[in-house]
């Protein structure tokens, strides 16, 4: 019998608690899991985090806990936010810099550092 090993989940790299919380995503976008969120502040909704907006979304508070679809209709979803993750797991729009990263999170309950 052969052994079979199973991939190792570095999602997760601290010990602090992981929690989620029930938001509203903004309709208009579909989300894979781990994208980083930001809230606009006009309306409280939860949109894709963008670090060039001004509107409340350039501040990153929360992340996808799973693929979200709200293409047609604002949708309901149960988001992270708190723990410590792996950065290179995040799901960072494209041209994110190092820089635009390692500050997207400060300030909240989230944190990211690479495994150890």
């Amino acid at each position: 019998m052969a052994i079979v090993e199973q991939p190792v989940d570095n999602w997760v790299t601290g010990s602090d608690s992981y929690q989620t919380t029930l938001v509203t995503i903004l309709l208009g976008q579909n989300l894979l899991e781990k994208t980083p969120l930001g809230v606009v502040e006009a309306s409280g909704k939860v949109v894709a985090w963008d670090s060039a907006a001004s509107d409340g979304r350039e501040k990153a508070v929360y992340i996808t806990a799973y693929a979200v679809d709200a293409t047609a209709a604002d949708q309901q979803a149960q988001v992270i936010k708190s723990g410590t993750f792996n950065p290179e797991q995040v799901v960072w729009p494209a041209g994110t810099t190092d820089a635009q990263k390692r500050a997207a999170f400060v300030g909240s309950p989230i944190s990211l550092q690479l495994p150890v």
